[in-house]
């Protein structure tokens, strides 16, 4: 019994600690990709000012 609550617990924390990863690393990602279009944005406004 006390074995089967071990495994548990273990499997929990191991898909707390991918969730809170995946988590973090999606909103990086995220906000990357806006700044590149921003930048992109930017661009294409200066090329067409210019």
């Amino acid at each position: 019994m006390f074995q089967l609550i071990t495994c548990n617990l273990a499997c929990l924390a191991i898909a707390a600690l991918y969730y809170t990863w995946r988590d973090v690393y999606m909103h990086r990602r995220r906000r990357e990709q806006l700044r590149q279009r921003v930048a992109y944005m930017l661009w294409v406004a200066a090329g067409r000012a210019a």
